[in-house]
C-alpha cells in the first residue's frame, strides 16, 4: 500500500480538483483515480509503478 509521504499540499489539492499530476514517486505517468464511478477523487493510483495515494487523509 501507498503512504502519503510523496504529497504535499499543491498536489494534494490539484488532485481533489481533478488536474493532471505526474507521479511523485517514479515521474513517469500521470495519476488516474482508482475508482471511476463513486469516490473518484480519493485514491489515485499510478499506472506505471502501481503506488497508491490518498490525497484526502492529508487534509
Amino acid at each position: 500500500m501507498g503512504s502519503n509521504t510523496n504529497l504535499i499540499i499543491e498536489i494534494t489539492v490539484k488532485l481533489i480538483k481533478f488536474r493532471d499530476v505526474v507521479c511523485p514517486n517514479c515521474n513517469k505517468s500521470i495519476l488516474v483515480s482508482r475508482y471511476s464511478y463513486k469516490h473518484n477523487n480519493t485514491e489515485y493510483k499510478c499506472p506505471t509503478c502501481g503506488e497508491l495515494y490518498h490525497p484526502c487523509k492529508l487534509i
